[in-house]
């Protein structure tokens, strides 16, 4: 049976302009609050979504870093400083899931407001341009000859990143030495730098370093190879069941209302139709997986307890 840590996008996709009523909103500027380091694909999204929303509306949008914590930083900012008129929100990833389910007293998705799940997003595995390792079998069977000595970079301790580095380890028998970061960026750039061997990271954050030929992709962890990197094979063709797909999306603070949740969801719908926006998520390979409200809800959920079970069986 297939590994997956993360759920593909469930029922169908909503394209913009779909059945959402729309409102006014926003009537003020926004704030959109991101737990990921400049450059991180947290950082990324929430500074896509603003570009757009400005092409759009008159207010303005801008974007904080609340980094530490794997997210918790973040999490307590929102739950307690966050303003509640519907104008401050996070994008989330399952990191907003995981660091609850691990730390006592950062909120969970159930005391934070869902607004909209709005891409799934693969992973892959990169080196520095000059790395050594050519392919993922050259950095597999380092792995074997040389266990805890090669270093993996992630955006955080404790995120989805981590828990897929996990599962290689199980699938393939080796023993990685995970370096975490303070988001996807720094990783990245712990990875320009010489200071960890590679890191997992998306597409949208890294399609601008795979375009300029400064990072070598070695293997995704998709079940399929990505249209935009058609020569690079999967970890699930090299023999290893491990799969991964992140979701992307937004929370509000605490205590947002069903009909102002509704107001922010129709018009984070309509944003796939804006080129600014398309700029971001097409040459990135994201997948649009629009749902909202309940819907969002019912899949944080079982993302949820697929998380806690496995947890568990870590423990």
């Amino acid at each position: 049976m297939k590994r997956l840590i993360a759920t593909a996008a469930l029922g169908a996709m909503l394209t913009a302009g779909g059945a959402l009523a729309q409102d006014d909103w926003p009537t003020d500027d926004v704030l959109f609050v991101t737990h990921s380091s400049p450059g991180g694909g947290s950082d990324v999204l929430a500074r896509a979504i603003c570009r757009a929303m400005q092409d759009i509306t008159e207010h303005s949008c801008t974007v904080e870093n609340h980094t530490g914590g794997s997210g918790a930083v973040a999490l307590l900012y929102m739950a307690n400083n966050a303003e509640t008129d519907g104008h401050t929100l996070m994008t989330v990833t399952p990191t907003q899931i995981i660091t609850p389910l691990r730390s006592e007293g950062i909120p969970n998705y159930q005391q934070m407001t869902p607004i909209a799940r709005l891409f799934m997003d693969p992973a892959l595995l990169y080196v520095r341009a000059d790395s050594p390792y050519q392919d993922a079998g050259d950095m597999m069977d380092a792995l074997t000859e040389n266990p805890g000595d090669i270093t993996w970079g992630i955006g955080s301790a404790g995120s989805l990143d981590q828990l897929v580095i996990q599962q290689t380890e199980e699938a393939a028998g080796v023993d990685v030495r995970i370096v975490p970061h303070e988001g996807g960026g720094d990783a990245k750039t712990a990875v320009l730098g010489g200071h960890v061997d590679a890191a997992l990271g998306e597409p949208a954050e890294l399609v601008s370093q795979i375009d300029s030929g400064d990072i070598r992709v070695l293997a995704t962890y998709t079940e399929e190879r990505l249209d935009i990197l058609p020569d690079v094979p999967t970890m699930m063709e090299l023999g290893y069941d491990v799969a991964s797909t992140k979701f992307r999306g937004v929370f509000g603070p605490p205590g947002l209302d069903d009909a102002m949740v509704e107001r922010i969801a129709a018009r984070l719908e309509q944003l796939y139709d804006a080129e600014t926006f398309k700029e971001y998520y097409v040459p990135g390979a994201l997948q649009p997986a629009f749902i909202h409200g309940d819907e969002f809800v019912e899949f944080l959920g079982r993302s949820n307890d697929r998380i806690a079970a496995f947890l568990a069986e870590q423990q």
